[in-house]
């Protein structure tokens, strides 16, 4: 999904260059918009990649409705961009931190990986540093309704200034 126009023939043409138009489809809209056309057209279990590269504030947001409709299969990769700048503070609380234990000590559902790399096209400002997540898809208990754990008060307030 995409909302620039420009970016959107720019993905499509790198997938017919690349002779991967039979593997991936690029869609032009807002996620809000598009994902619920999306379940009707391809069914349940459908998404194996998303890419969040928009203002990180909603990404958690996102990650919730993809579940809420039941398009993660059963090991989507999610790639999280400008996880610092502008930030996705919720995200990282929900995702970056072990979910909760098995009784026995053991850590179960998904933990995000973050990684600091420089801003590409920063400007005249110098190096910018920023983050990406990745984050292989495990099913939850309880988030399948787009219920989560109440993130920590100091993300909330981070989560508050990002907006």
């Amino acid at each position: 999904l995409e909302v620039e126009p420009l970016h959107v023939c720019v993905a499509r043409h790198l997938l017919n260059f690349g002779e991967r138009s039979w593997l991936a489809e690029v869609r032009s809209g807002q996620a809000r918009d598009i994902l619920p056309k999306l379940i009707e057209e391809v069914g349940e279990r459908a998404a194996g990649l998303t890419f969040m590269d928009h203002r990180g504030t909603r990404f958690h947001d996102e990650l919730h409705l993809f579940e809420r409709l039941g398009l993660p299969a059963g090991s989507m990769d999610t790639i999280c961009d400008n996880v610092l700048h502008p930030g996705a503070p919720v995200f990282l609380w929900e995702e970056a931190r072990p979910s909760s234990n098995d009784g026995d000590g053991r850590c179960v559902g998904r933990s995000a990986t973050v990684w600091s790399l420089p801003e590409f096209m920063a400007g005249g400002e110098g190096e910018i540093e920023d983050w990406m997540a990745f984050e292989r898809y495990a099913p939850r208990p309880g988030r399948s309704s787009g219920a989560s754990a109440r993130p920590a008060a100091a993300a909330a307030t981070v989560r508050r200034e990002a907006a």
